[in-house]
């Protein structure tokens, strides 16, 4: 055989031990069950109750929050009708300071046009006064309500612009105090926003919770029919679990290849064989169909949900084959 024709062969050898290993690998994996837990009625009576009170903070806690919305939508609406209000008080101020404007220019208008009069003909009419008075009490008369008429209007006209200062500083107070009043408001919206996320995530963990407690009562309920249907006589069963079973023969040498259990026990009929991590040896079980067992053995292939029933004959063991049982736990 050549070089060439010896390579081929091992490359063909390597090939088909790859995938035989692959194929075994594969194999074993899928032969392994899955870890399952008993569902006992003591553990599902603390999970109803662990339920039962995170239900009942999470229910306080959603009508904390509910509460914590409502206070925050009437502060928005009072801080809405205070803005509300400031825009009718502006509006009015608005007015008023452009009425006083007006005044004011009609005023202006109306003084200089009297300083122009008496720039133009106040010194012919304050001569043609002073020669028509009868005595000096009537050119001072004139004299004063010619000066009175000029401080009036002044003085008027410093009123109305003192006016219309006051209105504009109340205007820009009211302004900034909407302002103020604005920025509450949107704070208390984003206090509200953030709230309502909050009560949303609470509602729904208060649904899960709910959902789950509800599984767990209606789990609780169908074991307990199930344990009332076969209540066997002398025994109170407190869990169940869900199991693949086998049987092996008690006179074949032992699932661990002799007749003595994983405890020291002989092997006989009412020995199974189980996975200790999830049922401990030495538990007392109930199995319909098989009777009163005891946990008492393991096995290579004894792992997770699986659990093998010795019988004293050969037949027995073919007859029972492979099936799917509840597994009963009995109360010490």
């Amino acid at each position: 055989m050549t070089y060439k024709s010896k390579l081929n062969v091992f490359v063909f050898k390597s090939i088909i031990i790859f995938f035989l290993v692959i194929s075994l690998t594969q194999g074993f994996f899928f032969l392994i069950p899955a870890p399952v837990e008993a569902a006992t009625l003591q553990e599902l009576a603390n999970n109803i109750s662990k339920l039962s009170t995170d239900e009942q903070n999470l229910l306080e806690e959603v009508v904390a929050a509910e509460t914590q919305i409502a206070q925050k939508e009437r502060e928005i609406r009072n801080y809405q009708e205070k803005l509300d209000n400031f825009e009718v008080e502006l509006e009015d101020l608005y007015v008023k300071s452009t009425q006083l404007e007006k005044n004011m220019s009609a005023i202006k208008a109306k003084i200089q046009e009297s300083a122009v009069k008496a720039y133009k003909y106040g010194s012919d009419n304050a001569a043609k006064l002073i020669i028509s008075a009868r005595s000096l009490n009537e050119i001072a008369t004139v004299l004063y309500i010619y000066r009175r008429m000029i401080r009036e209007n002044n003085s008027l006209l410093e009123e109305l612009k003192n006016e219309k200062e006051i209105y504009e500083m109340t205007f820009r107070k009211s302004e900034d105090t909407k302002k103020r009043i604005s920025e509450l408001k949107d704070q208390i919206v984003k206090e509200k926003d953030t709230l309502t996320v909050y009560l949303e995530e609470k509602k729904n963990l208060l649904s899960q919770v709910k959902s789950e407690k509800s599984k767990f009562m209606n789990l609780l309920a169908e074991i307990k029919q199930r344990i009332n249907q076969i209540q066997p006589p002398g025994l109170v069963l407190v869990g169940e679990w869900d199991m693949v079973a086998t049987a092996y023969f008690s006179g074949g040498g032992g699932i661990n290849g002799n007749s003595i259990t994983a405890i020291g026990l002989r092997t006989k009929k009412g020995i199974v064989a189980v996975d200790p991590k999830i049922i401990p040896l030495g538990t007392k079980l109930y199995i319909p169909g098989y009777g009163e067992a005891l946990a008492a053995d393991t096995g290579g292939w004894i792992k997770g949900n699986r659990i093998d029933l010795v019988f004293d004959s050969l037949e027995e063991c073919y007859r029972y084959g492979r099936r799917k049982i509840k597994v009963y736990l009995v109360q010490k």
